[in-house]
């Protein structure tokens, strides 16, 4: 059943408009409003598929209410109707009227015109075509309409000008981002709705270099996934502290990551205040000042970071941002954190020159090229003058420079491993005694190699 709201303030034109409707089509749904500030409310509530509004005042607010309207739903046509002296239709045309009818009106063409538009505004359901490939289909048509797109929870715009994508919206993006995004979805249902121009260009790059775009993006997030999988796979048990009457584990100045709803990135902040059980100040991760009206107020966060050779994490509500003297973000104190052991769940390849001592040897030069917080791979090339023979669980002394560390360190380890071959050996160290700053460091150093950002 289709429905339709007429805006009207005289009770008796109101009257008329309804019975002319309703003698029209009996399967039909009427909502009425007395102006269009009225007619948003409603209509944000309800599936419309025309307005008939009438312009009672000429020129100032009222078009500019009515210009409202037909910004916050370009996709359901509108009929303007006007008696004003001096009055423009083509000025309503512009502020997106599909017609403009002079009053008193012409039933015929009034009946004419909605018959049209309700035709238009909603065209039809897709459902088993990629986006994109309807997005190419509409391109060689040139045709203009409102792409809906619906998936699961969410739904986007897509805006479409003689065949050419100009425009996009989600729930947090619009322009470009907000096209890539809905690119992205899977299992979804198009709409072909109606278009009244009321949305200027964003987007200027050519169709095809936004779904690439998209298609990248997309593959990214796909192996960030496969790699989360993998990871948790391999993770020790998922362990919780609570936090009752205890101060949480993190350090002024330490470095957190901030996991916001509807972004698949991590951003990078510093925990720069705490007042225990009460609230976490850290600062805002710039450019993104804006994150306290994307997230909502109900939306929790992710807040991650590394102490200690474990990898904490809990969820917390923002409480609030705020931009002077400095841009911050207030949380919740947390009831109860998660941590994971780093022990062997995190590991990367790296190169750092290294010296290694056996127990009255000389010394010998290599590399560091696997790194553990249980210890690592190192790689010792062969020269002119053989290696000495080394058993399994000989004593080790490993001097190298750590990542983020400006003095040179000396860890003590034993073999655990090892494969020799003509030009090199390679050697398994597993760390002992390993002082609790440089775990941190190392686990610090992994985590931020591992943690998308």
């Amino acid at each position: 059943m289709k429905t339709v709201v007429i805006i009207e303030n005289e009770a008796v034109e109101l009257k008329a408009l309804v019975s002319l409707f309703e003698q029209w089509q009996k399967e039909i749904n009427i909502i009425t409003a007395r102006e269009e500030r009225a007619a948003i409310s409603i209509m944000s509530q309800h599936q419309v598929d025309l307005v008939v509004c009438d312009l009672a005042l000429p020129g100032g607010s009222s078009l500019d209410d009515f210009s409202l309207l037909t910004h916050t739903f370009p996709y359901i046509p509108c009929i303007a109707l006007s008696k004003g002296e001096g009055f423009l239709p083509e000025e309503a045309v512009r502020r997106g009227a599909s017609h403009c009818l002079a009053k008193p009106v012409n039933n015929t063409n009034l009946l004419m015109h909605a018959e049209e538009l309700l035709d238009a505004a909603n065209s039809g359901t897709v459902k088993g075509i990629p986006i994109h490939s309807f997005l190419q289909m509409l391109a060689t048509e040139e045709k203009t309409c409102t792409l809906q797109v619906e998936r699961k929870n969410d739904t986007g715009l897509l805006y479409v000008k003689n065949g050419t994508l100009i425009g996009a919206e989600t729930k947090n993006f619009t322009g470009e981002a907000a096209a890539q995004v809905i690119l992205s979805w899977q299992e979804t249902v198009l709409r072909i709705r109606f278009f009244n121009g009321q949305r200027k260009r964003q987007i200027n790059k050519p169709l095809i270099s936004i779904i690439m775009e998209a298609f990248r993006l997309n593959s990214e997030r796909d192996k960030l996934h496969k790699d989360a999988a993998a990871l948790k796979n391999d993770q020790m048990p998922l362990q919780h502290l609570s936090t009752l009457g205890k101060r949480i584990p993190l350090e002024i100045g330490s470095p957190v990551k901030l996991e916001f709803p509807h972004f698949n990135t991590l951003f990078e902040s510093l925990m720069v205040g705490m007042l225990q059980e009460n609230c976490l100040i850290v600062t805002n991760p710039q450019p993104y000042s804006d994150l306290e009206e994307l997230i909502g107020g109900e939306q929790r966060v992710v807040i991650r970071y590394v102490h200690k050779g474990r990898e904490w994490m809990f969820k917390s509500q923002l409480l609030k941002a705020v931009d002077s003297p400095s841009q911050l973000l207030f949380f919740e104190y947390p009831g109860v954190i998660h941590f994971h052991e780093l022990r062997r769940t995190k590991r990367t390849p790296i190169f750092i020159p290294s010296t290694f001592h056996l127990d009255e040897e000389p010394e010998l030069y290599g590399t560091l090229i696997d790194l553990t917080t249980e210890g690592g791979l190192c790689k010792i090339k062969h020269k002119d003058t053989p290696l000495p023979q080394i058993d399994l669980n000989t004593s080790i002394l490993l001097r190298c420079l750590l990542p983020g560390v400006k003095e040179e360190q000396q860890i003590t380890g034993r073999v655990r491993n090892m494969q020799i071959d003509p030009a090199e050996t390679r050697i398994g160290i597993e760390f002992v005694n390993l002082q609790s700053h440089l775990a941190d460091t190392i686990g610090q150093y992994l985590y931020s190699i591992e943690s998308p950002s």
